[in-house]
């Protein structure tokens, strides 16, 4: 009987040290709100990695990029910038977030000794040199996915993936609220490929997404969050402090009502030449980048360098331009039409311009008649 007591107590003293170890290391996962800067926009992820034994404290952050890097711009839009995983100060990294005035929300994950292990594992590999370094992809690898995917393939949970009524373009938007500007420029710039809906997994590509279904997640019959702390809270953490006259639509519908009243060569040229430069960065873009976000832009059908062309004295070949304006002008409603039926995404900003560059046209042809 002694034995069997003793035996009993052995037992327990390695579950109670098994429970104080598990303890001692804590996993949480850090949302941050938007920040000024366009590429925060949408928030930020990172992890946090505590031992209160070896008094370590410290997050994981897979958000780090050089601005300083040769060619930055070019190797941004090309999808050859690399991003790479960086190990801060936890103190430092709520400072600067403090300072900014960005929301934290941490959630401390509820998971085995085992399942922290094999997290805490992983980073210390991914954060080697040879290892740390990676392709920034929009939707499809940055800093939220990197931690999404290592927490899912780590930790046993009942989580099951399911289709949605969500598209990337649509939740890119969900965040944008007053930057009416960027979301009209990324909506020029982004192709038909983001309007396709997606999968919830896939959904999880942006910091709030990922916060948010981590509350639905349960391992066991208890929910994967253990506990959630909001520091430094914000009544709207994505909302951006613009006024309400900074939108694209009023300077276009400004601009419409100047060209329908002033019949100015010079502004009409400027006009077309703006557009047909827009349209040739859309064409270069589509091309030359690896961003499937980009490629493949219908943009392109309305918003074309056919307009650099117009925009050219063409005196001498009047039919030449007569074709031209044809072109462009059954380009847009076949545009309109792939809007209709939400092939791309059609953003109420166009509308205006649509009337400009119809107007435009119009006028060319009217123009010609006369001429002839």
């Amino acid at each position: 009987m002694k034995k069997v007591s003793i035996l009993i107590l052995f037992l327990l003293a390695i579950v109670l040290n098994d429970i104080k170890a598990n303890e001692n290391i804590e996993i949480t996962v850090l949302t941050c709100s938007s920040g000024k800067e366009t590429f925060s926009a949408w928030g930020h992820t990172a992890i946090r990695v505590v031992d209160k034994t070896a008094k370590i404290d410290k997050v994981y952050n897979f958000g780090l990029f050089d601005f300083n890097d040769p060619n930055f711009y070019i190797k941004f839009i090309k999808g050859r910038l690399l991003y790479k995983l960086g190990v801060h100060n936890t103190y430092r990294f709520y400072s600067a977030y403090e300072k900014e005035n960005r929301q934290i929300i941490e959630q401390k994950l509820n998971i085995t000794e085992e399942e922290k292990i094999k997290i805490i594992e992983r980073l210390e590999y991914l954060n080697l040199p040879e290892n740390r370094y990676y392709l920034y992809r929009f939707s499809g690898k940055n800093c939220t996915t990197e931690i999404q995917n290592i927490i899912f393939e780590n930790v046993n949970s009942n989580y099951k993936n399911k289709p949605t009524n969500k598209t990337v373009r649509l939740q890119l938007n969900e965040f944008l609220h007053g930057r009416k500007w960027l979301r009209f420029s990324m909506s020029l710039i982004m192709g038909y490929q983001i309007d396709r809906t997606i999968d919830l997994t896939q959904s999880m590509f942006l910091p709030d997404y990922l916060c948010r279904e981590l509350r639905n997640i349960k391992v066991g019959s208890e929910s994967i969050i253990e506990k959630e702390t909001i520091y430094n809270q914000v009544v709207d953490p994505y909302k951006s402090n613009y006024p309400t006259w900074a939108n694209p639509i009023y300077t276009f519908l400004l601009l419409f009502i100047i060209i329908l009243t002033i019949k100015s060569k010079a502004i009409q040229n400027t006009i077309l030449t703006i557009t047909g430069l827009t349209g040739l960065l859309i064409l270069l873009v589509s091309l030359i980048t690896e961003h499937t976000e980009l490629q493949y832009n219908l943009n392109i059908l309305w918003l074309n360098p056919i307009y650099l062309i117009l925009a050219f004295k063409l005196s001498r070949y009047p039919n030449l331009k007569k074709y031209l304006v044809y072109i462009t002008q059954s380009l847009i409603f076949v545009m309109i039409l792939i809007w209709i039926f939400k092939i791309q995404y059609f953003e109420w900003t166009y509308l205006p311009i649509i009337f400009i560059l119809s107007l435009i046209n119009l006028r060319i042809i009217k123009k010609l008649r006369l001429i002839s």
